[in-house]
């Protein structure tokens, strides 16, 4: 089996993350993510959240986490140790610079990863984590032997990637195309983003029966239509102004109260967008 080449994939985050503004003023605390946990635009953030659970005395690897910060509020539930990876060491530089971890340093390890083969003695996890990023991994058969491998029995995963949602995937093929380039060309877009983009995200079957060849039981959760393709629009189309009003608080529970109505509705709860998955390894 031939190594997947990440060598574009990491130049194009090499390429974001170095050009990253520098902060000059005084560091963040990790107190201040928690509210990155409850932003009205991303209902999966709250899900994802309730999976995680306890991470008293655990071990912990989070993967390809890049700059998406709000996975730090982890060291304040007690895991035993956390690595923070990514593919791109730019990444982890930025994190360092931002924000003050000094009571964390026993616990906390930074570490460049290529998550097809985690550089880490056998049955050292408990729990491996990946928000966004199991999407931009050619090879899956291999990152599920190298996760496999990576998690102690009993150990678990947690992941959130977008699933094929039909609707979605015919409207980015047809009507919303010329939208979709333009947003490609204005703020650029990853290669594995854009092939994944273009497959249409994952199905749960396909995804069940690479995990369970691996040695792991898999399980599912659906979110997010309406509040998804609300939000995703508005983001794109509309003044930054309007945007801060769509996302007060009134606004988004009514978003996603129609949300949670509508997906009451076998098709369109068949395309809610936002996929929130794992597997246990089994003993």
């Amino acid at each position: 089996m031939n190594a997947p080449d990440r060598a574009e994939e990491k130049s194009f985050y090499d390429h974001v993350y170095a050009q990253a503004t520098k902060e000059n003023y005084a560091k963040r605390t990790v107190d201040s993510v928690l509210p990155l946990w409850d932003l009205p635009e991303s209902p999966e953030n709250r899900i994802v959240l309730e999976q995680i659970g306890d991470l008293s005395g655990k071990t912990v690897l989070l993967l390809g986490n890049g700059e998406s910060v709000k996975e730090l509020l982890f060291l304040k539930m007690g895991p035993t140790h956390l690595v923070y990876s990514d593919l791109s060491t730019h990444a982890l530089i930025n994190i360092l610079e931002r924000f003050d971890l000094d009571q964390y340093q026993n616990q906390l390890t930074f570490a460049a990863v290529d998550a097809h083969y985690i550089p880490f003695a056998n049955e050292t996890f408990d729990v491996i984590y990946g928000f966004e990023m199991v999407h931009h991994l050619p090879d899956l058969d291999r990152f599920f032997v190298s996760a496999m491998t990576a998690l102690k029995p009993g150990g678990h995963t947690i992941f959130m990637d977008d699933a094929f949602a039909p609707i979605w995937h015919y409207s980015k093929q047809t009507w919303l195309k010329p939208l979709m380039k333009m947003s490609h060309q204005k703020t650029g877009i990853s290669p594995e983003d854009y092939r994944f983009s273009m497959k249409g995200g994952f199905k749960e079957d396909d995804l069940a029966g690479r995990i369970r060849l691996a040695g792991g039981e898999p399980w599912f959760i659906r979110a997010s239509f309406v509040t998804y393709l609300f939000y995703r629009g508005a983001e794109k189309l509309l003044p930054h102004r309007v945007n801060r009003v769509l996302r007060s608080r009134k606004v988004s529970r009514a978003v996603n109260y129609v949300d949670k109505w509508l997906c009451k509705i076998p098709l369109l709860r068949k395309n809610q967008i936002r996929l929130i998955w794992g597997f246990t390894k089994l003993p």
